[in-house]
């Protein structure tokens, strides 16, 4: 090979290792946008009724019935279940709930959900481990950190990256006021120190 020819081939390969890195340069850049916009839309929110759409709060348990954040379907047949544990929540209160949504529930493994739900004792100590006797706004757990439960353990919250955080999970809307309490809607299911 000539030396002329030799210089133009490591020229292409320059040429070629140049092109290539803005391509992936490019690429990571996208991959970061994408990756902040969807950070942005897990951020912990505070709940906003849509103006027109303002209604009187009803109990917890209604508005778990009647609202326009997410799906509790999973959550309400738990309270009725366990013990009459959504007549406690529809009671004088005042209340916190921290609401898992039907998706919440779908990270658990279906036969470990079918198994929770078959025993009401577990189930009312798992529900009621989201339940918190007093009422308490997203800025009130943050300044205390750690709250009794009415399954009686404590609940840890925290804050990253703006967003709060019952024990691991994220908390997406917060203060959902009810006429007996507020509702915290979480992404999780958050699990008890069980008794063994």
């Amino acid at each position: 090979m000539r030396r002329c020819d030799l210089m133009i081939l490591v020229l292409i390969v320059l040429v070629s290792c140049t092109i290539l890195g803005s391509v992936f340069e490019a690429c990571a850049a996208n991959n970061h946008k994408t990756g902040q916009a969807n950070l942005i839309a897990s951020k912990t929110h505070r709940y906003e009724s849509k103006q027109g759409f303002e209604r009187d709060p009803k109990d917890i348990v209604n508005t778990l019935k009647d609202n326009d954040v997410a799906q509790f379907q999973t959550l309400l047949d738990g309270l009725s279940r366990s013990f009459g544990l959504d007549k406690i929540l529809k009671g004088k209160g005042p209340f916190t709930l921290l609401a898992p949504t039907d998706r919440a529930f779908k990270q658990i493994p279906a036969d470990d959900l079918s198994v929770l739900f078959a025993n009401p004792k577990k189930l009312k100590e798992v529900l009621s481990y989201h339940a918190i006797e007093q009422e308490l706004s997203a800025a009130d757990l943050l300044k205390l950190k750690t709250v009794k439960t009415m399954e009686g353990h404590d609940l840890t919250f925290s804050q990253y990256s703006g967003d709060l955080y019952a024990d691991k999970a994220l908390v997406r809307v917060t203060d959902i006021r009810c006429s007996n309490g507020v509702i915290h809607v979480l992404d999780g299911v958050v699990m008890p120190p069980l008794s063994q």
